[in-house]
This record gives C-alpha cells, structure tokens and sequence, in this order.
C-alpha cells in the first residue's frame, strides 16, 4: 500500500484530504496539533488509523514527531502533504512579534521541517511533496500582515525546494486557493466581531474603518468560498498526476492573481483601496482607484 505523510490531519481541509484518500486506497498518516486533537480527529475520521500527534509551534519538535511517525511503516512514501496553518487578525502597527514567529513556525517552518524528514524517503520512491498555501502568499491585504508574511516564506521555500528535490525528480507543489469554509475560518471571523467589540479608543480611531470595511468585505465573499472537499479533490489530482504542475489556483484566487500578474504595485494598492480604504487618508500618486 502507498503511504502518505499529512501535515495537519485535524484541520477542515487536513480531515477532507484524509477522508479522500483513505477512500482512494492509501495508507495516511496524519498529524494532530495535540492529543485532544488527534482524539477528536479519529472521532470524526475513524478510519485514520495512523494518526500521531507533531506540534509545529515548536518546528524542531514537529520534525522529530514526524521522524519518529515516519519510521514505524514500511509502505513506500509517496507523497507529503502539508495541510497545517494558523491566521491573525490585526494591523501591523500593534502585532505583538511573537504572533509572527508563532505564525512562521507553523506556516512556513513546520512545511519545511517536514520536507526535511521526508526527502531520503522521497528520493527513493520519486514521491512528491504539495503544500496548502493561500492566494495571501501572492499579494498583501490590510490586517493580514502575519498570515501575509508567513505565506509569502511559504512561497519562496516551495520555490526552491523544487529546484533542489527536482535533481532527483521530485515534484514540489503549491495550492493556492481563495477563501475556504472551515472552522479555521469561522473562528476567524468570530475573532473579528470580538475584536471590533473590544477594541481601544486609539485602535479603533486609527483602524476601526479597516476591520469595518474586513468585515464587510468577508460577508460579500461569502458565496465564493470553496469548500474543503474542493481542495481535497484539487490535491488528490495533484498527488495522482504524471506532471504535477508548480501552482494550482482555485475559487476566488483565481481573478485576484490573474490581477496580481498584470498589475503593477501602484494598481495593485490601489484595487485593495477601492476595496477596503481604511480611514480614507491616503494620497492617490496620481492612480484611480481600480472598481
């Protein structure tokens, strides 16, 4: 049986995966955050039956819960699949710095703490790796800057991990949706209601208009949110290809990095500004605003 490392097995699109896989014939063994996480994992997915637990908040601990994982099956690996991600909400001007290395541990360097356990295993079996990415590694938006920052390193790692494994024939893809239904995002957006109720004096006279406008902005693209099994389909086909291509866009992403390709900066801050101005004192550099 073929085997595959799932990064993030606990989450919407991490237990979609599992589920599809599972039912596609492979043998997964998928990660949980924590014991209480791996527990409830088994509960809704029960017939992962190889799931362990590797806390990427810690990517050195993540990396050595993954070796120990890895050596207790014998079926080829095939292909890892990082599903793993956490998000904030907030300007950059208030981040606390520990938000952004927590954000990098998991989003960027638990991605390659994987790569790095798995590669002796890949360049046997000419495995693959795919890595959940977000149309956000591509462009910035207001009040992402963290989530903004940890997908851009995303990028650049898959970037040239593809360079490096593709000496030996291994595939290194990045999926790279747009909005997706989970309980990661509704949580989020429980997050920006609270946020907006508790919010100080000064923050909410320098930023309310910005988590006004986020919200707003996330109820009209409600209706073109993917759903989890959308991605998990996008990844199976990704994992059974013969020439997995470098990047797949998917849902609402697709517009948007179209947009990105052809735009220049100035225009590209300019459409964020048409979309959510903030408190509306910025200077136009002589750019209309894109509607």
């Amino acid at each position: 049986m073929k085997r595959v490392l799932l990064i993030g097995a606990s989450g919407g699109v991490g237990q979609a995966v599992a589920k599809r896989l599972l039912d596609s014939g492979y043998e997964v063994w998928g990660s949980a955050h924590d014991a209480l996480d791996l527990e409830r994992t088994q509960r809704e997915v029960p017939s992962l039956r190889h799931g362990f637990v590797a806390d990427f908040s810690n990517a050195n601990t993540g990396r050595a819960q993954l070796a120990v994982a890895l050596s207790q099956s014998s079926a080829p690996l095939v292909a890892v699949i990082g599903c793993a991600g956490i998000s904030s909400l907030g300007p950059l001007e208030t981040a606390p710095l520990d938000d952004l290395r927590r954000m990098m541990e998991v989003n960027a360097l638990g991605n390659l703490a994987a790569y790095q356990v798995a590669i002796p295993y890949l360049r046997e079996t000419t495995g693959r790796f795919i890595f959940l990415s977000s149309f956000l590694g591509k462009v910035g938006s207001p009040l992402m800057g963290l989530y903004v920052a940890s997908k851009h390193a995303l990028e650049g790692l898959a970037d040239v991990m593809r360079l490096e494994a593709g000496q030996w024939g291994i595939p290194v893809s990045l999926i790279e949706p747009g909005g997706i239904k989970t309980p990661m995002l509704s949580a989020f957006n429980d997050s920006l209601a609270v946020r907006l109720q508790n919010m100080g004096e000064e923050e909410r006279r320098n930023y309310g208009p910005y988590f006004e406008q986020f919200k707003q902005f996330s109820a009209n693209s409600e209706d073109e949110l993917l759903t989890p099994d959308d991605a998990a389909n996008t990844i199976l086909q990704v994992l059974e290809a013969v020439h997995p291509k470098p990047r797949y866009v998917l849902g609402n992403a697709v517009d948007l990095l179209e947009q990105r390709r052809v735009s220049s900066d100035e225009d590209m801050d300019a459409l964020w500004r048409s979309l959510m101005p903030g408190n509306g004192n910025h200077a136009s550099n002589g750019k209309k605003d894109i509607v």
